[in-house]
């Protein structure tokens, strides 16, 4: 394996330049490598050549090496006066194999035309690495996603050519100067030149080794930022919820304008994914502050912005340089970001000088965006240098002797930007440490807590079950005492039994919650039964106090269904509680409305009512700042509404609901919130103030056909489960209804089957 570079000046007229490409290619047949080779790979990088001339110069290619693959892109360059020229490239395997594949346009699926490439490669036997070359669109991400899945160990490098123009998101986009606003400029070579596409060389071979350089240089300084709101794959609008174009104008004083790209081009932005640091400089934005970037980005990332000291950057591209030459490659190709001349400012061409020491004849192109994929890190990158070397045949002695680079001279003036850099660095790493140690810190702290939480929520029942014992003797001798003044005295200690044991479960409730150990414990319940429990909890206050408790259920709320009864229940006393407590006269009113949802599911909205004094504006905020959970003051957590209302509210989230509170000083407040329950069974819940059903059957009301095919799969269900406890309750609400004489005469027969504990009869008749 042999490689040969050539740079041509080109010139619109300059026969010159077309005189020079013709020796170079006779050059190159008359090579002895030309001959052996088993495969011929050319790689073009344009910069400034129209159209019409690359086609021409692939021509020249073709007439001279016809089965050379062929692959190049128009470099994006921050530097104009470097001039047009082409960089021919040409690397001659002799054992190895080479694969194009191509795509002229913009492909209708990113995704899917990445899957299918993904696949031929991975069908490939010995392929070990991929050059991927492509133009600006803000889905190339897809394509990569699906290119690379299967190939985690081949080598995935290239560039992307294009400008911020090309993302095509219909938004007006203002760019910075160095882009062009015509992108007749930017293409791609392959088999025939494309203004838009896709275009891939697969490399394989048995004995082809490679080994690819990721060289960065920046370091993240600052607080992370999490980009809350996106339009697009590769659009952030906001950070922090601020206009994302602002972090700009508060951290470098850098106003969205013209020079937009140059004044930011030297502090990425830096996103962490799986392990791999991937940076993003927006080459454009819009009027509404979003900025717009070569490759993806998504909600939720953390993201913070960096810097860079010039000799420790150069000093990492060397350092990278060195390991490469102790693998001793045959051939290298170098994708290096424009955004890194802008930061070294003339010094560049050290990066290449570093690994030309043992590849003189290296390829080096810039693009929009670099690729770099390996073993499941990488992606569309920004801001990076990519070196890949490849060698054939087996390991090679090591590099290890070349001209050291040249150093700056001792005890001369430095710049103040690299004053300035060198003090940033110190004061990052410092302060980097210093998070660390109060992260551990924090860790720590925080596991204590966890672990106070946890031992206090665990003695609970050592602590409820003798209260509770207390509390059901005292009842006991109220209702077995004669003598009125003993049970006064047992009425008294009930009520403040029962309040402590409230307080204490509400703070028991938070400590779990406190500790993570909060979880829904959802089974079958009985409306009727949450409902009497309910009464049984607050009635007593109520009659005490003079008020009227009104309950109001819609008349086909389901009999049975699913869900954490004993979360609902605290939810709701809590609600009546605080209720009963600020109301002297009037009602409490609890009404809850259905609304069906799905064939088995129905969304409850529950709401308590008083007719109590209200919440004064001041109170009510503070009220609100309870319900948004971010105030953990400790005068709220003790007070007993601000815990009950604190530990509501961490219950509804449990459910995926909130409390929403409604209030006007003098006339009451109303809380309310929603539910979503499954359904068990349909049937209609016996409410005690509907109006007595006689037994004849002509007073029963007639059961619809969807109820009664509900009900035969609910008895179906009971019956294989042996659940007679169920299947008393579905009898006995059967017998309610009027029902067709066949399905009459099947309940009489389950009755008695019931009642005989003959599960073999019943699953008959339920068939």
């Amino acid at each position: 394996m042999i490689q040969y570079n050539y740079m041509l000046n080109w010139s619109e007229g300059d026969q010159g330049f077309w005189d020079k490409l013709e020796k170079v290619m006779q050059t190159l047949v008359m090579r002895p490598a030309s001959k052996q080779a088993n495969a011929i790979f050319i790689q073009l990088s344009f910069s400034q050549m129209p159209k019409d001339e690359a086609v021409k110069v692939r021509e020249k290619i073709r007439s001279f090496l016809p089965r050379a693959v062929v692959a190049g892109i128009t470099e994006t360059l921050f530097s104009p006066q470097l001039g047009s020229y082409v960089q021919l490239n040409c690397t001659f395997f002799q054992n190895s194999k080479l694969r194009l594949m191509e795509y002229a346009g913009i492909p209708e699926d990113f995704a899917r035309l990445g899957v299918e490439f993904g696949q031929k490669v991975a069908a490939m036997p010995d392929a070990r690495a991929a050059m991927v070359l492509g133009t600006t669109d803000g889905n190339f991400d897809k394509f990569l996603e699906g290119f690379v899945c299967g190939n985690e160990n081949v080598v995935v490098f290239g560039a992307m050519t294009g400008t911020v123009k090309d993302i095509g998101t219909g938004s007006s986009i203002i760019t910075g100067a160095l882009l062009e606003e015509s992108n007749d400029k930017y293409y791609l070579m392959g088999s025939d030149l494309m203004p838009r596409g896709i275009v891939v060389v697969v490399f394989c071979g048995e004995s082809l080794g490679v080994r690819a350089d990721y060289v960065l240089g920046w370091k993240p300084i600052g607080k992370e930022m999490v980009i809350t709101e996106t339009m697009g794959p590769n659009v952030i609008s906001t950070l922090d919820d601020m206009p994302a174009v602002d972090i700009y104008r508060h951290y470098l004083k850098v106003k969205p304008d013209e020079n937009f790209v140059y004044n930011i081009a030297e502090f990425p932005l830096t996103i962490e994914r799986d392990g791999c640091l991937i940076a993003r400089v927006p080459p454009g934005f819009d009027e509404e502050g979003r900025i717009f970037f070569n490759g993806n980005v998504n909600v939720g990332e953390r993201v913070r912005l960096t810097y860079a000291v010039r000799e420790d950057f150069l000093h990492e591209t060397e350092l990278a340089s060195e390991k490469m030459s102790q693998f001793a490659p045959d051939g290298l190709f170098i994708v290096a970001c424009g955004t890194r001349s802008l930061f070294l400012q003339g010094e560049e061409h050290w990066e290449t000088r570093y690994y030309q020491r043992f590849a003189n004849q290296l390829s080096s192109c810039s693009g929009t965006g670099e690729i770099y994929c390996y073993q499941g890190q990488g992606g569309l990158l920004n801001c990076a240098l990519i070196a890949v070397g490849f060698r054939e045949g087996g390991n090679k002695s090591a590099l290890s002797f070349y001209d050291e680079p040249e150093t700056e001279p001792e005890n001369t003036r430095m710049l103040l930007s690299t004053r300035m850099a060198a003090f940033l660095d110190v004061i990052t790493q410092e302060l980097e440490q210093s998070n660390r140690e109060l992260r551990e810190l924090a860790v720590k702290n925080e596991e204590a807590s966890i672990a106070k939480y946890k031992f206090l929520a665990n003695v609970r029942r050592e602590i409820a079950a003798p209260l509770k014992t207390v509390i059901r003797l005292e009842r006991k001798i109220r209702k077995e005492s004669t003598e009125d003044k003993i049970k006064e005295y047992s009425r008294e200690c009930h009520l403040a039994g029962e309040k402590v044991y409230g307080i204490l479960g509400r703070i028991f409730d938070f400590l779990e919650m406190e500790a993570g150990d909060l979880d829904a414990n959802e089974a079958e319940y009985r409306v009727s039964t949450l409902l009497q429990d309910l009464h049984n909890e607050i009635m007593d206050e109520v009659i005490e106090k003079g008020l009227e408790m009104v309950t109001e259920l819609p008349p086909d709320i389901p009999s049975v269904l699913y869900g954490d009864e004993l979360r609902i229940r605290q939810i709701l006393v809590n609600l009546l509680n605080n209720a009963v407590r600020f109301t002297e006269k009037g009602s409490i009113h609890l009404k809850v409305t259905m609304e069906k949802i799905g064939p088995a599911d129905v969304l409850l909205h529950f709401s308590v009512k008083d007719t109590g004094v209200g919440i004064t504006p001041e109170n009510f905020a503070e009220v609100q700042k309870v319900l948004s959970l971010s105030d953990d003051r400790p005068q709220n957590m003790l007070n007993e509404t601000g815990l009950g209302l604190n530990v509501t509210q961490r219950l509804l989230k449990l459910f995926g609901s909130e409390l929403h509170m409604e209030t006007e000083l003098g006339k009451g407040t109303t809380c309310s919130f929603d539910l979503r329950q499954r359904v068990l069974n349909w049937f209609p819940m016996k409410q005690k103030n509907a109006p007595a059903l006689r037994d004849d059957a002509d007073r029963k009301p007639p059961i619809t056909e969807e109820e009664l095919a509900e009900t035969w799969e609910a008895l179906r269900e009971i019956a294989a489960g042996r659940d007679m406890d169920s299947l008393d309750y579905m009898l006995e609400t059967l017998d309610d209804y009027r029902l067709p004489e066949r399905e009459a005469a099947l309940l009489l027969e389950l009755q008695t089957a019931a009642k005989e504990n003959n599960w073999e009869l019943i699953a008959k008749l339920v068939q």
